[in-house]
């Protein structure tokens, strides 16, 4: 329910759109369903994927879903399933979400104003719930369940800054969009086997680079007009470098990040490497993947990158203290907030976490790649960084909370709004766990909530940012360094100086006026013990960089 005291009447009835579209069923629900639009499905995959028999997915192409080709096993796109059961959803009654109602007037889920919700005990002897639709205000009504009294009962707080809808269930991860429900998306199927046979050799890379990997090869299959790979010419692939090229450029309204543009380039590169050892590929140029390759100069034009804002330490303390504290909601808030710094942790990895990975004991956070969702699925034990004790008393504070609800360590350890029980949890010996979100939106929320009177608007990824910064804020030797940048997840330093706490143009004038001002140098005010350390870290520097002119 969206009607917080906090909320607007036309924000309320923008939320219940975008839920309408988003939150609709059919006979049996296939939400949650990991599809990646560009990837490609066999039938068996297809069938672990929705727990159906082969039967069944001959059914759903007898009722439109598209197969790649005729040739048989069939092979699907993802991007074709995600649209063939977005559609079915479309066309049935919604699935109604903690605290909706479905309106007999209007034929659609609801989130009524939490002023007009009545209770009344029903003949059966069950709670029930009577509101009126904000839409046709036509009268509606709910047999209640925990998760509806609970998110109720938050709603009618007046000092609730709860903004639940949204968090959960991205129910398209691929990305078609809400349109794709009325706009049948252009697909470019004919190299779908190839693309196939490929996924099969990039198992030896982590999912998200081959995520990577995939976006650059529909982007080209776009470009080409969906053209055979086997049929491709040096032609071909200069049509591709140059919109690579016309596309870093700044006044391009389509412009893509030097990054990504540099990614998508060495990407087509590798697969057309792969592409030309295949026996069925034998006509291509054998100097084809070398057309993709990106002069140096096509970079000059690119937008500069901008820097992103980030807090201090400091300023990050005022945010945590200022955020409510009244509802598990907003506790949750402050945790998610806290955890972020703690651990300069990612968002995804941060709302993947259960109670099993916090260590409150050793204080560490236990990333396990196996079992949660962290970068290049890399496990760490990741020490609590040494920064002002509010942010771990927080994250201890939130993790106690759950055990007294009757949290396991199992279960997430930032439930969604629909499984947090401010009343606790049934003691059921053999429960399923409470399942981690499915998207970083609460992260995004929580940081949102602690900006929200602030004169900048952090997102979560900040968090490291301040924790590379903090480094260099502190005297600290060699090692010391190297084991920061470590425990930020990064192999050595240069990648933590190279990606974050950048000097803006600010602070790098700010430090050179300081210089021109003759202030004191770094080494006055250290300990001889940081003295010593200090420049045996430099001499150790000096001497590195000897050698390495010496080798030319």
């Amino acid at each position: 329910m969206t009607s917080c005291a906090s909320n607007t009447h036309k924000n309320q009835n923008q939320t219940r759109n975008v839920i309408i579209k988003e939150g609709s069923n059919m006979a049996r629900s296939y939400k949650g369903v990991p599809l990646k639009k560009n990837r490609v499905y066999n039938v068996e995959d297809i069938q672990r994927l929705f727990d159906v028999s082969a039967n069944t997915i001959s059914n759903w192409v007898g009722e439109g879903l598209q197969p790649s080709d005729l040739l048989r096993p069939y092979v699907f796109q993802g991007a074709s399933l995600q649209h063939f059961h977005l559609q079915r959803r479309e066309r049935s009654r919604k699935n109604l979400r903690a605290g909706e109602f479905h309106c007999t007037g209007c034929k659609a889920a609801v989130f009524p104003d939490v002023e007009t919700v009545r209770d009344l005990d029903a003949k059966s002897g069950k709670h029930m719930y009577i509101a009126v639709c904000p839409d046709c205000e036509n009268p509606l009504y709910k047999l209640s369940n925990a998760a509806d009294r609970d998110i109720v009962l938050d709603c009618r707080n007046p000092n609730s800054s709860r903004q639940r809808l949204h968090e959960e269930k991205d129910q398209i991860p691929g990305g078609i969009g809400i349109e794709a429900a009325v706009l049948v998306p252009k697909l470019y199927l004919a190299n779908d086997r190839t693309i196939y046979k490929w996924l099969t050799y990039s198992g030896r890379f982590d999912d998200k680079t081959v995520d990577g990997h995939l976006s650059a090869i529909r982007y080209c299959d776009e470009i080409c007009g969906g053209k055979l790979f086997e049929h491709y010419t040096v032609e071909d692939a200069a049509r591709v470098r140059d919109d690579l090229k016309r596309r870093v450029r700044k006044d391009e309204d389509d412009n893509l990040s030097t990054s990504t543009v540099k990614h998508r380039a060495s990407h087509l590169v590798s697969f057309f490497e792969w592409c030309l050892k295949q026996d069925s590929f034998s006509r291509l140029p054998k100097d084809l993947s070398a057309y993709f390759q990106l002069p140096k100069a096509a970079f000059a034009a690119a937008p500069m990158r901008v820097l992103r804002a980030f807090p201090t330490i400091d300023e990050a303390q005022t945010l945590l203290l200022a955020m409510p504290s009244a509802s598990l909601y907003d506790r949750r808030a402050r945790a998610i907030f806290a955890i972020a710094f703690l651990g300069a942790l990612r968002a995804d990895t941060v709302i993947s976490l259960r109670l099993k990975h916090v260590d409150v004991a050793g204080q560490r956070v236990i990333q396990d790649g196996t079992t949660l969702r962290s970068k290049n699925g890399k496990s760490a034990n990741i020490s609590w960084f040494p920064i002002p004790p509010v942010f771990a008393e927080e994250v201890v504070r939130w993790y106690e909370t759950l055990h007294a609800l009757n949290y396991r360590d199992e279960d997430a350890l930032f439930p969604s709004a629909e499984n947090l029980f401010s009343h606790g949890l049934s003691v059921v010996p053999n429960r399923k766990p409470i399942p981690v979100m499915l998207t970083k939106h609460a992260a995004s929320e929580a940081f949102a909530i602690a900006c929200r009177n602030g004169a900048n608007n952090y997102s979560p990824h900040s968090a490291k940012h301040t924790i590379g910064s903090l480094r260099d804020e502190k005297h600290l030797t060699h090692a010391q360094r190297r084991a920061w940048s470590e425990n930020m997840g990064h192999e050595s330093e240069r990648i933590t100086e190279t990606h974050y706490a950048k000097f803006s143009e600010v602070q790098r004038a700010e430090v050179l006026a300081s210089i021109a001002h003759g202030s004191a140098p770094i080494v006055k005010s250290l300990s001889d013990e940081q003295k010593d350390a200090f420049l045996e870290d430099l001499f150790e520097l000096l001497s590195r960089r000897g050698r390495l002119n010496a080798l030319g």
